[in-house]
């Protein structure tokens, strides 16, 4: 039985020979400017793929947020950049003009990341061979942010799904889910990497009393900032850094919390470099989620900012000594003060080794991804029984 994204027979991990000149169009709907982390990871994961085979093209199609359209053109592989206006009607529009100008690029494979499902995204995985991106249980998600978008994805998710020549998810978790399971996709669990070489490991600090960090994405429930609040009022002489979410989300804060709002990485990482440790998501159980393998916690331990999580990060199944994991529980701050706190105070002054980090590397995470495009690309419609899910 051949695992798809594992090392085959003769000790390698190539794909089958093929031809030269392969087109992959990376598709991204509703995305953000340059302060969201899924903008930095489009553009690394292009430039990552072109720079491990060189006959693969890359184009990057993008409808982003009002306003964010600046932020994505000019950037390398960048074919296609549409902005969402007028409201619902605008990015119905937007979606179908910038799978017209997909169609006319004319790619060997789609790379989707996954996102509301339209008539001519459906169209495109029935024309073209597609691997989709799932990063999330994406009907727990919707069900918090809207119910009407929920709806309509449990109407349509699965006609996309089923049309794909493969799904890639960024956790064991989302593979295992029973509404992944039965698509009767070929599949695969690559988690979400980092170019350890685009990031220096930050001094220690020297702080005289801890200094926590925190960056996230506005109005997003599971990653638990109000936690980080209950935790600044447990250790009251912390300082505890708030990026991303703005004062509203952290109403009624102590004094020790300074909310910064959204900040582009220029302006964070000075206070990274100030930090002792880093804080992931708390509240992931609110997706229904104990498993993740987030950007920023992979930009933390790039930086050498260890971190307190509240789940199973897929890039160390094991754990990691620079990996604090609380319960998956909505106490779980409360009732891990002792383990929080020795955990910070044992880092006080040191950085994580970053030889411990080879396995979040994009050289080694984005081989496989791209291995298991072009495998899909290949291989056709692989039969369920003749392609297992990789869990690393």
């Amino acid at each position: 039985m051949t695992e798809w994204g594992a090392p085959g027979a003769d000790g390698t991990d190539s794909p089958p020979e093929r031809g030269r000149g392969v087109r992959i169009a990376y598709i991204a709907h509703g995305v953000q400017g340059r302060h969201d982390g899924v903008r930095a990871k489009i553009l690394a994961q292009a430039a990552m793929w072109a720079e491990l085979d060189p006959t693969v093209e890359v184009g990057l199609f993008v409808r982003c947020e009002t306003g964010a359209d600046q932020d994505w053109r000019g950037e390398p592989h960048v074919v296609s950049v549409r902005s969402s206006r007028a409201g619902v009607a605008g990015r119905l529009l937007q979606r179908e003009l910038l799978s017209i100008e997909v169609a006319r690029w004319r790619p060997d494979i789609i790379y989707l990341r996954y996102s509301t499902v339209s008539p001519s995204v459906v169209v495109l995985a029935a024309a073209i061979p597609t691997v989709v991106e799932l990063n999330t249980l994406d009907l727990s998600e919707l069900r918090m942010r809207s119910r009407l978008r929920y709806r309509w994805a449990r109407a349509t998710r699965t006609i996309l799904l089923r049309a794909a020549r493969g799904i890639v998810v960024v956790a064991g978790e989302i593979a295992g889910d029973a509404a992944v399971r039965r698509l009767d996709v070929p599949l695969a669990v690559i988690p979400n990497s980092i170019d350890l070489s685009r990031h220096s490991v930050l001094p220690p600090a020297h702080n005289p009393a801890p200094r926590l960090v925190f960056i996230g994405a506005p109005r997003t429930p599971w990653h638990g900032v109000d936690k980080i609040v209950r935790m600044a009022r447990e250790f009251p002489t912390w300082t505890f850094d708030v990026i991303g979410p703005g004062p509203e989300e952290v109403a009624g804060h102590p004094s020790n919390v300074r909310v910064h709002g959204l900040l582009e990485p220029v302006d964070y990482l000075p206070i990274l470099a100030q930090s002792d440790v880093a804080i992931g998501a708390l509240a992931l159980r609110r997706l229904d989620l104990s498993e993740a393998s987030p950007l920023k916690v992979a930009e933390y331990l790039a930086c050498g900012l260890p971190a307190i999580t509240s789940y199973t990060d897929t890039r160390f199944p094991d754990g990691a000594p620079f990996l604090l994991q609380l319960a998956n529980t909505e106490d779980n701050v409360e009732t891990s003060l002792e383990r929080i706190e020795a955990f910070v105070l044992d880092w006080m002054g040191r950085r994580v080794d970053r030889e411990a980090l080879a396995c979040i590397d994009a050289r080694v995470i984005e081989r496989r991804r791209l291995d298991f495009l072009l495998k899909s690309l290949e291989a056709g419609r692989a039969r369920p029984s003749d392609v297992a899910a990789h869990v690393p």
